[in-house]
């Protein structure tokens, strides 16, 4: 015969089962968006490129700083490494990207992902937080841009910030309008 539990008749292994069922059931929901899982990456090729950048790295340090002093701000080191590895005509498909990229059917958090990554391929057109901001507004849904163009934003952060505020009262008004 099957052991029992403790409280007469339900078999142990039920009641685990059970009680994990309850676990799951009781466990809090996630908040915010969900994001989708990373793409698959081959480590092959990763391991390809990283060993690239660091010949190209150890070529630079031995041709540019030969007295072994690295003087060099972050954003010259941004600059050489797109100019060895991201072709020209792949950095202009981004920065033409950046200027025409609008939320359309994303979140705004999706947007703002995307914003943030094909801005790092134009930086003279998102030269400082103010013209960010604008940017980042001015590609938003028509329904949120409205509501947010008067505030004038002063950095990407409050703009986001104002963004997903709105969305969400968007989203919960028109849930209580299919609601009722």
């Amino acid at each position: 015969m099957a052991s029992r539990g403790r409280r007469g008749g339900v078999p142990a292994r039920e009641g685990e089962q059970r009680r994990a069922e309850q676990a799951e059931q009781q466990a809090p929901a996630p908040q915010g968006p969900v994001l989708p899982p990373p793409p698959p990456v081959d480590y092959g090729v990763f391991m390809q490129g990283l060993e690239r950048a660091d010949v190209w790295w150890a070529s630079l340090l031995r041709t540019r700083f030969e007295d072994g002093a690295i003087d060099m701000a972050w954003d010259e080191f941004v600059r050489l490494f797109r100019a060895k590895f991201i072709p020209k005509h792949i950095q202009d498909r981004m920065e033409q990207e950046l200027l025409s990229l609008t939320q359309g059917h994303m979140t705004v958090l999706e947007y703002e992902a995307r914003f943030a990554e094909l801005s790092k391929y134009a930086p003279h057109i998102v030269i400082d937080e103010r013209r960010k901001a604008k940017k980042f507004v001015m590609g938003l849904k028509p329904s949120l841009r409205t509501r947010l163009v008067a505030f004038d934003h002063c950095t990407l952060d409050e703009a986001l910030s104002a963004a997903c505020r709105q969305e969400g009262e968007m989203q919960q008004y028109l849930e209580e309008k299919k609601a009722s």
